[in-house]
């Protein structure tokens, strides 16, 4: 499976406090479809600001936006519930959420999720 999204938005809520308890997995959210993907089956995460790469035993899943390091740094400690690619609405207007503000600090452009062969 495989898609991806050209967006400029990002979820506020990808990471959880520290005194929460680790989620089992990670809830990867496209415009069409969502897929969970288990923490156990996590390899590794490489990347920087620009761009993300979360690799689990049987897919990658490459996230492209702005200010992503902070976003490393939670996957790379399981602590990440979900990462949601914007609306079309979202990434046109460059906003997010009911009151529509203007994107700043980190976003997601795209998310692809690719299953290995």
């Amino acid at each position: 499976m495989s898609s991806t999204n050209t967006n400029t938005s990002a979820s506020k809520d990808w990471v959880l406090a520290k005194d929460e308890q680790k989620p089992a997995s990670l809830v990867v959210h496209e415009r069409h479809s969502s897929l969970a993907f288990p923490w156990f089956r996590f390899v590794y995460a490489q990347g920087d600001d620009a761009s993300l790469q979360i690799i689990f035993a049987t897919h990658l899943v490459t996230i492209s936006g702005d200010g992503l390091g902070p976003l490393l740094e939670a996957v790379a400690a399981n602590r990440v519930v979900s990462v949601t690619a914007p609306t079309e609405n979202q990434a046109k207007f460059g906003a997010r959420g009911p009151d529509a503000e203007e994107q700043t600090g980190s976003a997601i452009h795209s998310i692809s999720v690719e299953k290995f062969k």
